[in-house]
């Protein structure tokens, strides 16, 4: 089993590697995912995706924030799940992540969570970086998957 220490390096090599992709902007950018599973499933846990690739260069290796993303909540009662629109930002020198979204019931939420490096993979495609969710402001379970395309 990895040590604290050990997570915390791979986190930071992980955050690293987004930061060297986007900070030149010669890259096409980020998409993400980002899944939120609470007790509830038909009311406040959801699927979210979109782009992430706004990059702020600021303090240590700046951040990456979303545009024109969306979550979807699944109907309890069967049909379409509901959309509705997501902001995310990624703090990539803390490892921090900042949501907002206003759920389809009207509730507008705003947690943050940290991130610890779960798993990365070098593809012809892309790289893929999972992400799980620590220490969260809200009693949900978060992953978020990037794919720095």
């Amino acid at each position: 089993m990895p040590s604290e220490h050990h997570e915390h390096h791979e986190t930071q090599h992980a955050l690293e590697r987004v930061f060297s992709y986007i900070s030149p902007g010669t890259n096409e950018g980020i998409s993400f995912s980002l899944s939120r599973v609470t007790d509830d499933l038909f009311a406040d846990s959801f699927l979210a995706g979109g782009d992430i690739s706004l990059f702020t260069p600021a303090s240590h290796r700046g951040s990456i924030r979303s545009q024109l993303s969306n979550g979807y909540v699944l109907a309890g009662g069967g049909g379409a799940p509901a959309e509705f629109p997501i902001d995310l930002s990624v703090n990539l020198g803390s490892g921090r992540a900042e949501g907002s979204w206003t759920l389809p019931d009207g509730t507008a939420q705003a947690p943050h969570f940290g991130l610890q490096h779960v798993e990365t993979l070098d593809t012809p495609e892309g790289v893929r970086i999972l992400f799980a969710g620590e220490t969260t402001s809200d009693d949900a379970v978060y992953s978020l998957a990037l794919v720095l395309i």
